[in-house]
């Protein structure tokens, strides 16, 4: 401690930048958001991987396959055999009540649904533990996405706005990308000069 003190005295140093909370708050939420994008494409390999043996022809149910929707009835109809044994009113009735599905676009994905079960050829029984491993797959997708929106919002709430219209103002920056650049960043003010 004596030798620590003498040197300070000596040759002082410049005493470390602590950051505000809200910057500290910032980079944590972005780390959250890091490891939930990480979670997500890992349960979406795992997810192809599974409904390639279950019910490969599902992939093709809609032009755009992902989303809560797509992810909701991947886990309602994970197996073709499902599809087949459950009522066509049921399974339109299902898809009515997902967000942004009316009665027209119900009818028809339950249509191409039902053509899709029927020429189906899955690799395994509707019993099987890959079933088990695409459900948990598609919870495990839904809870990183909630994370990932939840870290994006309390970033949006304690980002500095200004810094946040700067670089929202640089072309291809979006607000996403300049949350997360102002998160790892930190706090540029603590620089002297452009060089650090």
């Amino acid at each position: 401690a004596m030798y620590l003190a003498k040197m300070q005295s000596e040759h002082p140093q410049r005493l470390a930048y602590v950051q505000s909370e809200e910057y500290q708050e910032l980079m944590a939420n972005n780390r959250i958001y890091e490891q939930a994008s990480h979670d997500l494409i890992t349960n979406k390999n795992r997810l192809h991987k599974a409904i390639q043996l279950t019910f490969p022809e599902i992939e093709h149910l809609m032009a755009n396959p992902r989303g809560k929707n797509y992810w909701s009835i991947v886990l309602k109809f994970p197996h073709p055999d499902i599809v087949l044994e459950t009522k066509e009113a049921d399974i339109i009735d299902f898809l009515k009540s997902l967000s942004g599905i009316g009665e027209k676009r119900a009818n028809d994905l339950a249509q191409r649904l039902i053509r899709l079960a029927k020429l189906a050829c899955p690799a395994v029984k509707k019993s099987s533990a890959h079933i088990r491993g695409l459900e948990m797959a598609i919870n495990n997708i839904l809870s990183a996405e909630e994370t990932c929106q939840t870290a994006l919002k309390e970033m949006a709430k304690l980002a500095p706005k200004r810094d946040l219209e700067i670089l929202k103002s640089i072309p291809g920056i979006a607000e996403n990308t300049a949350l997360r650049i102002i998160s790892e960043l930190g706090d540029i003010r603590r620089f002297n000069n452009p060089n650090q």
